[in-house]
């Protein structure tokens, strides 16, 4: 088994009704809800506050996962174990069209509403997918749908979302079409890099089974096409305190289609998920079938803005600031911890997977030389990273693509079959041989305090002051540049806030960046396919002769490499595939426009007051629907009343 067990809820639902029936009014009051209430809100510190709520787009922390997967539902979700059950999608099967001579494999939605009281349609799926290939969303998710007919044309500029293979057969039948010899001729295939996905008889069956489990990735949810278009246009960079953009700090903005939907979004401040109560809505529903709790709150520290300049008072860091209340009994889950705690809470401690890592990037087009890379590369001890470094239970990376990938199927990881690619590398004192250079290198700095607290600083010096961040992502830059500077390259580390690196990393002004690879898929593509041409989800640059041209953020530009990516992409054999696949690690460890540091895993310690702690999936994602906390009215009377207070400490 892949993941660690949670805590299971000892007494079913079921159970617990059928003894308030037998023992009457006064157990029912002790287990169910009284008239008027809703149920227990409970304060947890489940992830950093995150950059965006919307799945489409580039994920800057590493946690956001865990939020999507509670707001949003795709069609499939793969449990524990790498099996793929339904979700949005109640059923699925793949089907030749003799009609119109292609292959495409149907979902059956189910029924189910937005938390607007809006219904889930095929409808939204298409919309959403359309979107994520449009050029102008720049998705990193995009490759995703390119065994779909028409996908990569539409994505490079040559085709309209018209043109891709899918449509809604009704409200709640969704069609695919895969790519297919036919729709393209050998001088279109040459002309715009794309080839049929090849499909038979043999190999049918395991194309719709990739693509079902594809689809189990949550960045690939619908979304509300008429909120997001409410919100898309409207943005005012001179309010900073309310920045009104579908996924960005409003949760007027957020429609969500998950088990909870966001009730109060608050830059730096708060984050509190509801339970949606159109989920699965019909006449007869009971919200509480599928939802326990009524809401789960996160605040977020605010010593930041408290921090007085003038005497260094203040400033503590979100990590230690949460770990104290989780002490102090007034949050009952802690899932992000230091280097410096983590061993404090371990005996503790549950531990899950994920597919998701942290990488350094290199630009390819200032640091032309690969073996000047390679070195860059070879430099770095993974395993001292996470041991002194990080310290938090990540694991050294082994290679590019994380441990938990399939290879040709669930039953065969990637990560195994690939071996340790990293142990090749080479020697970095030889590859870095003659070259002595100086080179920038950028980071993230999670919370990006200047949207909110602008006001409260008279300089960018003095708000840098203020926030004494626990960033490892900042711990991790020192140690590599130490560890450059030991072999004579010099190189200057530079934290920036989500906005501004997003940039860097879109203008090219980088020499390494490091990189959060936030990709939740089971498919070695899915990593891989970002260093080839046309595959980065980046927005296209259209020449006047063919094609949009497409490199990814490093400016990697190989046909050798792409070659194999657009095998591995219209390749539905799954030995050919593998193979081609593995064959592109390779040549990414040699071209080293990237190279992965480690894997993330997610940990969580839980107050004994709190059950009903489900198993994490097949991601690393925390299933919180059954949560249970002893005592909630008591805990939601003492909630109020300081929540009334903090009001009222504001208006003064």
């Amino acid at each position: 088994m892949r993941h660690t067990k949670s805590v299971r809820c000892a007494m079913k639902r079921v159970l617990a009704l059928a003894l308030c029936l037998c023992f009457g009014v006064l157990l029912l009051n002790a287990c169910g809800l009284k008239e008027g209430e809703k149920g227990a809100v409970i304060q947890l510190y489940l992830a950093d506050f995150p950059q965006t709520l919307d799945p489409a787009l580039l994920q800057g922390n590493s946690d956001t996962t865990q939020l999507l997967s509670l707001l949003f539902e795709p069609l499939t979700r793969m449990d524990e174990d790498g099996d793929v059950e339904g979700a949005l999608a109640d059923d699925w099967y793949g089907e030749y069209d003799t009609v119109n001579q292609e292959y495409a494999i149907f979902f059956e939605l189910n029924e189910s509403q937005w938390s607007n009281g809006t219904g889930v349609t095929a409808d939204d799926v298409v919309w959403a997918w359309k979107r994520i290939l449009n050029p102008d969303t720049e998705s990193p998710y995009a490759p995703l749908l390119y065994c779909i007919k028409n996908a990569k044309a539409i994505k490079a500029g040559i085709m309209t979302s018209d043109d891709l293979g899918i449509t809604a057969e009704d409200d709640h039948l969704l069609k695919v079409v895969f790519e297919d010899a036919k729709d393209f001729t050998e001088e279109e295939q040459e002309e715009y890099g794309i080839q049929p996905y090849v499909v038979d008889e043999d190999t049918f069956d395991y194309a719709c089974d990739r693509f079902a489990e594809n689809v189990s990735n949550i960045h690939l949810s619908p979304v509300s096409e008429n909120v997001v278009k409410r919100y898309k246009d409207y943005k005012s960079e001179d309010d900073r305190d309310h920045i009104y953009q579908w996924g960005d700090y409003s949760a007027a903005s957020i429609v969500t289609n998950g088990l909870f939907k966001v009730q109060s979004f608050v830059a730096g401040n708060r984050l509190v998920l509801e339970r949606n109560g159109y989920y699965r809505y019909d006449e007869d529903n009971d919200v509480d079938e599928y939802v326990t709790p009524y809401r789960l709150s996160i605040t977020y520290y605010e010593g930041q803005i408290k921090y007085d300049p003038t005497t260094g008072e203040g400033g503590d860091t979100q990590e230690n600031y949460q770990a104290q209340k989780y002490n102090d009994g007034t949050i009952y889950m802690l899932s992000r911890f230091t280097k410096d705690n983590y061993g404090e809470y371990s005996k503790d401690m549950e531990t899950a997977s994920t597919t998701n890592g942290y990488a350094y990037l290199f630009n390819t087009r200032t640091i032309t030389d690969a073996n000047v890379r390679r070195g860059l590369a070879a430099a770095l001890d993974r395993e001292e990273i996470v041991n002194s470094v990080t310290g938090t239970g990540e694991v050294a990376a082994t290679g590019y693509v994380p441990s938990g990938v399939f290879d040709t199927d669930s039953d065969t990881d990637f990560r195994e079959v690939g071996g340790n690619t990293y142990a090749e590398l080479g020697n970095a004192e030889e590859l870095l041989s003659g070259s002595r250079g100086s080179y920038k290198l950028i980071y993230l700095i999670p919370e990006d305090f200047s949207r909110y607290n602008s006001t409260q600083f008279s300089s960018k010096r003095l708000l840098e002051q203020a926030v004494v961040n626990y960033n490892v992502y900042e711990n991790i830059a020192n140690y590599a540049v130490e560890r450059w500077g030991e072999l004579g390259i010099s190189v200057e580390a530079e934290g920036l806030v989500f906005s501004e690196y997003e940039q860097a990393l879109k203008d090219g002004d980088f020499d390494i960046a490091g990189y959060n690879v936030i990709m939740d898929s089971t498919d070695a593509l899915a990593y891989l396919a970002p260093y080839a041409t046309m595959y980065s989800g980046r927005q296209v640059a259209i020449d006047l002769e063919g094609a949009g041209v497409t490199p990814g953020y490093t400016g990697l530009e190989s046909d050798e490499y792409d070659a194999l990516i657009d095998k591995a992409t219209y390749t539905a054999n799954p030995e050919d595939r593998a193979e081609a696949l593995h064959e592109a690690e390779r040549m990414l460890d040699e071209l080293c426009p990237a190279t992965m540091l480690f894997y993330y895993t997610n940990s969580y310690v839980a107050s004994s007051e709190l059950s009903g702690i489900g198993d994490a999936d097949y991601y690393g994602c925390l299933s919180l629907e059954n949560l249970k906390l002893s005592d909630w009215r008591t805990v939601n009377s003492r909630e109020e009343a300081a929540s009334l207070a903090l009001e009222a400490s504001f208006a003064d």
